[in-house]
């Protein structure tokens, strides 16, 4: 303990010029003033001077800053231990306001060390906390302002934080007065609300909301644009900061009716926030601002509270918001949503992700308020639902499914029918599906002329027609939303929606939605029919749909709907549910017996496509389609049904297309049109007196495919030559002259460059020999058996063994088959036996020709 003369004595040594001597003496007095709070005996400690203030207060300025620090930390332990009473604070703020406001308060901060400028403002936050006078305490206001306008936006982050803390004290105790000054702080708070330390952050959020509440509420103009900034930030407690001073704000502050249209899309922005305590946080303190509004309203709002109209229909899991807050939305409506608008086709993402969530909120508070301002709504939400971030295209399709709810079909139908009509965009056909989920199915069947115009306008051909995933995937998702909504009172427009499905699945490529689109089908047949199978479903509608398909059929190309609708069909019709799918032709031939139902329609359809003159792919795929048919000619039932049909297909569809004609194009076509007909000779149950009038034809048209220069056509000419000479119905209706002329054609093969034609085509001669008639005058066509006998003689002594022995069997049936024409083909073995390298075949040859004879 010091005594008074070492206290007088240690005073006076502050003055000193030696800065160690000051600072023995600020040392001194500093364990001194500890000890004695320290004991709880105050008799036995000296009370210092009054005058040791001033000399603390010069040492403020001392060129040390050990001593600055050590006259700063005696004045904390002096107001700590004297002043508890208000004369003894009035003192010293009288005192250490101007000294505190010199050194902080200045343009530029006179006080170099970061440690001191914070053990400084923590005097002040003292001093404010322990001052009972609000009205003494604000007549330093301007002094208070000066500081901490410069320490609010002080280098050191834990001078800011506690500068915040200390504005928001001031504020809440100077209140009265606090308005004069409050503007100026504003400034400085939002530019500590974007420092780097989140806990500066929080304090500065915190300061501005008591700054604005209990200052001049003209600031909530300047403050909300920042404070909505805070709500992108990565930390949660900001921004529950930021939803704790809105909602405060919205409760207490004096003018807040003036701004509840800035305020009210902050605090709604909450409920959308990943973290649940903030959006708990909204959801309370929205609640308690309605009540508040209700109840100070309740006059104007005394019907409504005392009647209160339910809904209709109100979307699912979802609470009612009170009168109040419904009401607050309703008249501030008008003032939110164009900015919204705005912000939605905005380039930044982030603003666009806040807009969409806000819009969504607004929607479910604004109820059928939204009516009015919908035909904007509408348009902005379609260029939106496209947006490329998924967050906003799930937060728009939200928005517009609680509009479904709330407005009724006529009003929201009415306002995109005109856009539709004018364009086919995917944001527009996206509208569809949300706004109908708040559709009830009697709507939609009492809105009769709503639901016709709804699926003209889906079944566009823009859309139908559209090989986009998105707009397939949308156009299905209308589909299936209809049948899960109506289900049997859909029937009426079933077609439609059962057209609108075949023709997304006769284009779509991805397999996620083609399973889709067969699921939707099996859905229509189940829930609107009451069938356990969709076989039923194409029953059903198959002639009303070939109907249709004949009306465009004289037009189709390649890339024509009604083309790929009419294919799908008969790959779909009558097809096994859960079958793998292998390949398109095999999915043809896996339903093909069930379309004997249909087959008129189809022929109908397959004469006209089928002219040469048509598109060449839509031909091709025809072809395959008469294939498939033709696969279960065996069967009894097709049988039937087929056979009338016959002549048909050969003479307009198969025979036509086997004409030569230029390109690879044409030479598929050929492939596949002999390939067909090679599949119907090879039926069992196929009789050629079905197409004994054709037979001829058949023959020219066959023996033209003999040089084609596709390698599978030639081998299936063959086989086709050789089952129409085989065949005694067929060969009946050929005369020896028009056989006799097609031997040029058949001994060409014979040079072909593959091996496996020239094996085939001398199977195929042996058939030809066979098919001549008994009148067959050997002396009328000698020279021409002589030709054919030098021939087929060259190509026995080819190198390969297969042909010469397939070849001697041939020349065998030509010399023991045709009646007189085994002389000639001796004659002309043994002209070229010398020729031949094996000789000795040559004599087995003359000897199985005499033996046979």
């Amino acid at each position: 303990m010091l005594t008074e003369s070492e206290m007088n004595r240690n005073i006076v040594l502050l003055s000193d010029p030696n800065k160690i001597t000051r600072q023995k003496a600020l040392q001194s007095l500093c364990n001194d003033l500890k000890s004695a709070l320290s004991t709880t005996d105050t008799d036995d400690h000296l009370q210092p001077p009054a005058n040791i203030m001033e000399s603390m207060l010069k040492i403020l300025s001392d060129p040390a800053e050990k001593n600055r620090d050590l006259a700063l930390t005696y004045i904390s332990m002096y107001i700590t231990k004297y002043c508890t009473d208000e004369t003894n604070i009035d003192k010293m703020l009288a005192s250490i306001m101007p000294a505190l406001v010199q050194r902080l308060g200045m343009n530029d901060i006179i006080e170099p060390s970061e440690e001191i400028r914070l053990k400084s403002v923590s005097i002040l936050f003292e001093l404010c906390r322990i001052y009972p006078n609000s009205s003494k305490l604000a007549l330093y206001l301007n002094e208070w302002v000066a500081i901490l306008k410069r320490t609010i936006i002080d280098p050191y982050p834990e001078v800011r934080k506690l500068s915040c803390e200390l504005t928001s004290k001031l504020a809440e105790k100077c209140r009265e007065r606090f308005h004069l000054m409050s503007e100026s702080l504003v400034k400085p708070i939002i530019e500590t609300m974007k420092h780097q330390h989140a806990k500066v952050r929080v304090e500065a959020i915190n300061a501005l909301g008591n700054v604005v509440r209990y200052g001049n509420n003209k600031s909530v103009e300047e403050s909300v644009s920042p404070l909505a900034q805070r709500f992108f930030d990565h930390t949660s407690t900001v921004r529950l900061a930021v939803i704790n001073v809105i909602g405060i704000w919205m409760l207490e502050l004096r003018d807040r009716y003036s701004y509840f249209h800035m305020m009210l899309p902050l605090l709604l922005t909450g409920y959308t926030d990943e973290i649940e305590e903030i959006r708990e946080a909204a959801d309370s303190l929205w609640w308690d601002v309605g009540l508040k509004y209700e109840k100070e309203n309740e006059e104007d709002l005394k019907d409504q509270i005392n009647f209160p109209r339910l809904p209709a229909k109100y979307p699912p899991n979802l609470t009612r918001p009170n009168l109040g807050c419904r009401e607050l939305v309703k008249r501030n409506l008008i003032r939110i949503l164009p900015a919204i608008r705005n912000d939605l086709t905005d380039w930044v993402v982030s603003g666009r992700i806040k807009a969409s969530q806000l819009l969504a909120i607004l929607v479910w508070q604004a109820e059928e308020t939204i009516t009015q301002h919908l035909e904007d709504t509408l348009q902005v939400c379609s260029k939106a639902i496209v947006d490329d971030e998924a967050i906003v295209r799930e937060q728009v399709t939200q928005a517009l499914t609680y509009i479904g709810y709330f407005v009724p079909i006529k009003t929201w139908f009415n306002l995109i029918r005109p856009h539709f009509e004018q364009t086919s965009s995917l944001g527009l056909l996206r509208l569809i599906s949300p706004l109908l989920t708040g559709v009830t199915c009697e709507e939609l069947i009492e809105s009769q002329t709503i639901l016709d115009q709804l699926l003209a306008m889906i079944l566009k051909s823009e859309y139908t027609d559209n090989f986009q995933v998105t707009v397939q995937s949308e156009l299905l998702r209308i589909c299936q939303l209809l049948v899960d909504k109506c289900q049997q009172q859909l029937e009426p427009y079933a077609y439609r929606i059962f057209k609108c499905i075949l023709s997304l699945l006769s284009i779509v490529e991805n397999d996620e939605l083609r399973q889709q689109c067969k699921q939707t089908l099996d859905a229509l047949a189940s829930k609107t029919f009451g069938s356990s199978s969709v076989n039923d479903l194409y029953k059903t509608y198959a002639h009303e749909l070939f109907a249709d398909l004949k009306q465009t059929s004289n037009d189709w190309l390649r890339s024509t709907r009604e083309r790929f609708i009419f294919e799908t069909f008969i790959m779909q019709a009558g097809k096994k549910q859960n079958h793998a799918r292998i390949d398109k032709y095999k999915e043809i031939r896996i339903s093909g017996a069930s379309n004997r139902h249909f087959l008129k329609d189809i022929v109908d359809i397959l004469r006209t496509v089928m002219n040469p003159e048509r598109d060449p792919e839509v031909r091709n795929q025809c072809l395959l389609i008469i294939a498939s048919l033709l696969q279960f000619i065996d069967e009894p039932d097709v049988n039937t049904e087929i056979t009338p049909y016959l002549m048909v297909l050969i003479n307009e569809c198969i025979l036509p297309n086997m004409q030569w004609k230029a390109g690879r194009t044409a030479g598929a076509i050929r492939a596949t049109a002999i390939a067909t007909l090679w599949s119907l000779f090879q039926a069992k149950s196929f009789s050629f007196q079905q197409c004994s009038s054709s037979t001829n034809d058949i023959l020219l048209s066959v023996l033209g495919m003999l040089d084609d220069d596709d390698r599978l056509t030639r081998m299936n000419s063959c086989y086709v030559l050789q089952a129409l000479f085989s065949n005694d119905d067929a060969i009946r209706t050929i005369n020896n002259d028009r056989l006799h002329k097609a031997y040029p054609d058949l001994l060409k093969r014979l040079d072909d460059v593959n091996d496996d034609i020239r094996l085939a085509v001398c199977s195929t001669l042996n058939a030809y020999v066979h098919a001549f008639h008994g009148d067959f005058n050997v002396e009328l066509y000698r020279s021409h058996l002589e030709d054919i006998a030098k021939v087929l003689l060259i190509h026995m002594d080819d190198q390969n063994t297969q042909v010469q022995n397939a070849v001697f069997d041939t020349i065998v049936q030509f010399a023991t088959e045709l009646q007189g024409a085994s002389e000639s083909f001796i004659t002309e073995i043994r002209n070229v036996k010398h020729k031949h390298r094996n000789q000795n075949l040559c004599d087995t040859l003359i000897e199985r020709i005499e033996q046979s004879n």
